[in-house]
């Protein structure tokens, strides 16, 4: 309810006219401090306070900013690659590999250590086996394990093939796999962000080829579709409240569809309100163009 109040504010305060999410680097970094701050919230609420339905629903978050850090890594993993003209080299996949395993491998240390000290038992084998990728060696460093899968995806293809057939076969490839881990049962948060990296090549592929992104309706319609895409995001997220009124939605292919489409549609209201904030001057100038899309740890 908070969430959408917010984006419902935000839709009618800012200004019509925006600039591209490339523009907007202090913004970015902004929504993601506070996407991070929001992850650390909803986690410590779901293991340290007391079970509230109210307070687990407005802090339970962890899914949406998951997927808008995906979304900005796959927007500006395409965006920096064409317009810094950075060559993909196997010293460009290094560095970047170092960049997301040293911090995993520093932070499961820890955790196996905070572990051994409560007097847990630690499996050696499982932890010298799959290290971060287990859950019992390091708690969500599945996410670590999934980024680190996209950017050698992302390697290969744009390495390999021209901008626009490696987008298609990047959105082929992770289509796919999206396929394969529903059908196989894996655990859903490891397939709701996906589309959203995806979304963010796209952004980034349509960024690349113009200057301004226009809008082809009047400045009240524009405001009266976010407004009714922020009420879609509310009764998706709240997807229970549909259930009860509509019976028939109960069925598990329909909530998978909401944990889909709860995501999408978040994106889409978070990118508007993005491409229309103010300057943040404490976040502008913070690190290079490349890590300020793509470096979402």
């Amino acid at each position: 309810m908070i969430l959408s109040f917010v984006f419902l504010v935000l839709v009618w305060y800012l200004p019509i006219k925006g600039k591209m999410v490339c523009e907007q680097r202090g913004q970015s970094q902004f929504l993601k401090f506070i996407a991070s701050l929001l992850v650390v919230i909803g986690h410590q609420a779901c293991f340290y306070c007391s079970p509230n339905e109210l307070f687990m629903s407005e802090t339970g978050v962890g899914a949406l900013c998951v997927s808008f850090f995906l979304f900005m890594s796959g927007y500006g993993l395409l965006y920096s690659r064409v317009k810094r003209q950075q060559r993909l080299s196997k010293l460009w996949l290094k560095k970047r590999m170092i960049k997301l395993v040293v911090p995993a491998l520093t932070a499961m240390a820890l955790y196996v250590v905070a572990e051994f000290t409560v007097g847990k038992e630690v499996d050696w084998s499982c932890l010298l086996k799959y290290w971060f990728v287990s859950d019992t060696n390091l708690r969500y460093g599945w996410y670590v394990s999934e980024i680190i899968i996209l950017y050698v995806v992302f390697f290969a293809f744009y390495r390999s093939f021209p901008i626009k057939k490696a987008t298609l076969l990047s959105c082929i490839a992770v289509g796919i796999a999206i396929c394969i881990m529903v059908a196989i049962k894996c655990a859903i948060w490891y397939v709701l962000g996906l589309p959203c990296f995806l979304m963010g090549l796209l952004l980034a592929y349509h960024d690349i080829g113009t200057k301004h992104f226009h809008f082809h309706l009047s400045p009240l319609q524009i405001k009266l579709l976010l407004s009714f895409m922020v009420c879609c995001f509310f009764f998706l997220k709240n997807f229970d409240l549909v259930q009860q009124a509509v019976p028939m939605l109960d069925k598990w292919r329909y909530v998978l569809a909401s944990k889909f489409m709860v995501n999408i549609v978040f994106i889409v209201v978070v990118t508007y309100i993005l491409m229309r904030l103010p300057v943040c001057n404490a976040f502008v100038n913070r690190g290079r163009l490349s890590e300020n899309y793509s470096h979402v740890g």
